[in-house]
């Protein structure tokens, strides 16, 4: 409980230390908007980076931290869960069906994507500030599009890629009683996974039901819009013909 109170308060220090020495960089250099940004996105990934190690990512103990929860066992441990990208530390407990796992890491883990929503705002300042007779929205949807795929990718395909067989499973179970009047009613088969189209589907005896239909058409978007945005570049850039 104290390493709990204690990890919060540095990083109330790192961070008020970081505003502070920003504030005094932004007052003496005076840096461009998207130079700006990408300082803060830099520092704000670090601190966050930093923060998250410390809770167990590189300790190696990680279950020493999801114990802290509780001294009397009322909610035993089930399993814990580390992710690496984006770096998360969740703790699953006997109660986490109903009331969801908890997440030491949140903190970190916010703060890193931040930090990158920082760094691709800085990004798309560059891409329109630059002189070029190429439309800023053309500039802008090169850098948004992939960045958006990412954060797609990332929160929403990638940690039921990294399931294993019987998570995936019971992932298939609680996606079935979630959507119960629209869900296959069959007992559950087997599960596929694939990666190019990505894919994660729960085959039934009576269907088959894709877990990421939703992040698909968000990636297939995120597609159309960076090759209209390349095109335009491509097609605008071009000289006219005499």
């Amino acid at each position: 409980m104290f390493a709990w109170l204690f990890l919060w308060l540095v990083l109330g220090i790192w961070l008020i230390v970081g505003a502070f020495a920003y504030v005094v960089w932004k007052r003496r250099r005076q840096p461009a908007r998207h130079r700006r940004w990408w300082v803060l996105g830099m520092c704000t990934g670090a601190v966050g980076y930093v923060h998250t190690l410390a809770y167990g990512f590189a300790l190696t103990r990680p279950t020493e931290v999801c114990g802290q929860r509780t001294f009397d066992d009322d909610f035993p441990l089930s399993y814990v869960r580390v992710d690496m990208f984006p770096p998360r530390l969740a703790c699953y407990w006997t109660d986490s069906a109903a009331y969801g796992p908890s997440h030491p890491t949140a903190a970190g883990t916010w703060l890193l994507w931040c930090a990158a929503a920082l760094l691709v705002a800085g990004t798309v300042s560059r891409a329109i500030t630059l002189s070029s007779r190429t439309p800023r929205w053309a500039r802008a949807g090169t850098v948004l599009a992939p960045a958006v795929a990412a954060a797609i990718w990332a929160t929403g395909i990638a940690p039921l890629m990294r399931l294993s067989a019987v998570d995936l499973h019971n992932e298939c179970f609680r996606w079935q009683v979630a959507h119960l009047h629209s869900a296959p009613s069959g007992e559950i088969v087997h599960t596929e996974r694939g990666f190019l189209p990505p894919a994660v589907d729960c085959v039934f005896t009576d269907g088959t039901a894709s877990l990421i239909r939703v992040e698909t058409l968000g990636l297939s978007c995120c597609l159309s819009v960076f090759l209209i945005c390349c095109a335009a570049l491509r097609l605008l850039k071009a000289p006219m013909p005499l």
